[in-house]
């Protein structure tokens, strides 16, 4: 029985010192992000503060050695949506939030050279990244040992569908978002006005003509690769909510959500 007890007690300290992870702050204006050049590698929460007039999130994607920010920038001037070359490999990130609202996810980062660029359009129909909100930075390594965030709601992403574990419900929660499927994946979560729902928000991302979408943008995760876990912490209040996935698919092109990767959900 004493020994059972010293090694519960054992397993509680360990566990206590397992390191939290490095967060970050990240100040998006229009059209521009502010962060560090250089961040550790290893266990990462991004917090991403709006303090533009205007929606933005964060896509963060790592690049092969050899490969610049710059470059990758073109690439994504030059590809827009479509799918993006493999030296180029997507991360997670925070997803929408409106302005003076913040929005967080939790990522692992490995060492290498890093583009963070925002694909929210408006108010011209055209991405951020193509009025200059697109940032560079370096991950130094090696990476620190930590654990993401003890999530107490999973969300699965799968090909092409939206699955969680249990009811959302309302208040703080942390959502561990995983891709379960065999292609890119993002959730894009947002709480509609009375008498709108997930027609109108798929009617405006398919055709967005630069304005906002309807409703109010309630965070989630950019892309993710399959297999990758990213959380991210989010206070919902009751209301009729919404998420969809824009990521272009790898066979044809078309953004997920016309697959029919879209769902509505309440939370009471």
């Amino acid at each position: 029985m004493l020994k059972l007890a010293a090694l519960s007690l054992l397993v509680v300290a360990a566990a206590s010192h397992v390191p939290k992870p490095n967060v970050v702050t990240v100040t998006a204006r229009d059209f521009a992000f502010e962060l560090p050049a250089s961040i550790p590698a290893g266990l990462t929460t991004f917090n991403l503060v709006n303090k533009g007039a205007l929606a933005h999130h964060m896509t963060i994607v790592r690049l092969d050695e050899g490969r610049t920010a710059a470059e990758a920038l073109k690439t994504v001037m030059a590809v827009g949506r479509a799918p993006r070359p493999e030296w180029m490999h997507a991360v997670g990130g925070p997803q929408s939030t409106k302005p003076g609202v913040e929005a967080n996810a939790t990522v692992l980062l490995e060492p290498g050279n890093y583009l963070v660029f925002c694909e929210v359009p408006g108010p011209e129909p055209v991405p951020h990244y193509m009025k200059g909100m697109a940032r560079a930075f370096t991950v130094t390594g090696p990476a620190r040992a930590g654990a993401l965030p003890t999530a107490d709601v999973a969300l699965s992403l799968t090909d092409y569908d939206f699955t969680f574990a249990k009811p959302l419900t309302r208040g703080r929660h942390i959502v561990a978002v995983t891709n379960h499927g065999s292609q890119l994946h993002m959730v894009v979560m947002n709480r509609f006005p009375p008498g709108q729902g997930l027609d109108e928000f798929v009617a405006w991302a398919n055709n967005p003509q630069g304005k906002p979408g309807p409703g109010w943008m309630m965070g989630g995760v950019t892309e993710i690769p399959p297999g990758a876990t990213v959380t991210f912490t989010r206070n919902f209040i009751p209301g009729h909510y919404g998420m969809i996935c824009f990521t272009p698919d790898s066979k044809d092109g078309r953004p997920h959500f016309l697959h029919g990767m879209r769902r509505e959900f309440e939370v009471p």
